[in-house]
Formats: structure tokens, sequence, C-alpha cells
């Protein structure tokens, strides 16, 4: 009886948790941004980094680095994080998000989750970019394609 119980353990554990194979035949397995934004994952999945794009009230995009699993925010060492926009006329323009500091987590410059647009990118929407370079901890993501409409609608 007891290895029946076992069995059933294990195939239950194995069918929720969050694995390349599961996913490779089919798991309804999916990571919600935090934000309300728009996730995009980096690496393999389970195993490498997220990133979400929301716009805030003011129009301005944020980014936010999170964990492998999109639950926990990522406090990263760089203080700037280029997107370079190519507009429909195929020319290119930076766009920088610039590090956050926040007194309340303790977050700085240079040991933070959060990058953000000095200006408005509502006229920009959607845009199509690439991440230049992303480093978090060990791991360096280049070349990241992104294409962002705005928030989604609840």
């Amino acid at each position: 009886m007891h290895f029946l119980s076992f069995i059933i353990s294990t195939i239950c554990l194995s069918l929720i948790g969050c694995s390349d194979h599961a996913n490779e035949h089919g798991s309804l397995h999916v990571h919600q941004p935090l934000r309300g934004g728009v996730l995009y994952e980096l690496g393999k999945h389970g195993s490498g980094h997220n990133f979400e794009l929301v716009t805030n009230e003011k129009g301005q995009l944020e980014l936010f680095v999170l964990d492998a699993h999109a639950e926990n925010y990522v406090r990263i060492l760089q203080k700037q994080i280029d997107l370079q926009i190519i507009n429909p006329t195929n020319s290119t323009k930076v766009l920088p998000l610039h590090a956050i500091a926040d007194p309340a987590t303790g977050e700085t410059v240079g040991n933070t989750s959060l990058f953000r647009s000095t200006s408005q990118v509502t006229a920009l929407l959607p845009l199509s970019a690439t991440m230049s370079s992303l480093k978090i901890g060990n791991s360096d993501y280049e070349k990241v394609s992104i294409e962002f409409s705005g928030n989604p609608q609840p």
C-alpha cells in the first residue's frame, strides 16, 4: 500500500511541477506578471530569468527584473538598460531605461530590480525593440527581441 501511495504522489508532483519536460508535452503551466504588464522569458525555462514590461500612470516604460519563475524581484548591478527601438522607417532610436532607487525596499542604483524611461512612451506604442544587454548574476542576455503594445487590458 505504501508503494502505491508513493507512485501516486510522484505522479501528482510531476504534473504540477515547473519543468521543461512538462512544457514540451503540453503542460498548462504559465507564469503571471507581477505588475499586470507583459512578461518576457530569458534563457531556459525554469532556470533562466524573466523581466516584465509595463507602462506606469505617467506613461513611462518600466522594466522589472524577475527570477526564473517570475515570482520574485532580482536586483542587478546594471545602471541602465538600452532598448534599440525599430521605427516603421527601419531607423533606430535608443530608449534608455535607468536604474531606480527605492528607499522603501533598500534598492539603490547598482542594486535594483526596477528600470524606468525618463519620458513617456505611449506615442511609441506598439514598439519593436532589441534589448542590447542584460546581466543578471552570472547570466548575460544579449540582443533580446521585444514586442510591446502596452499593458494588457484587464
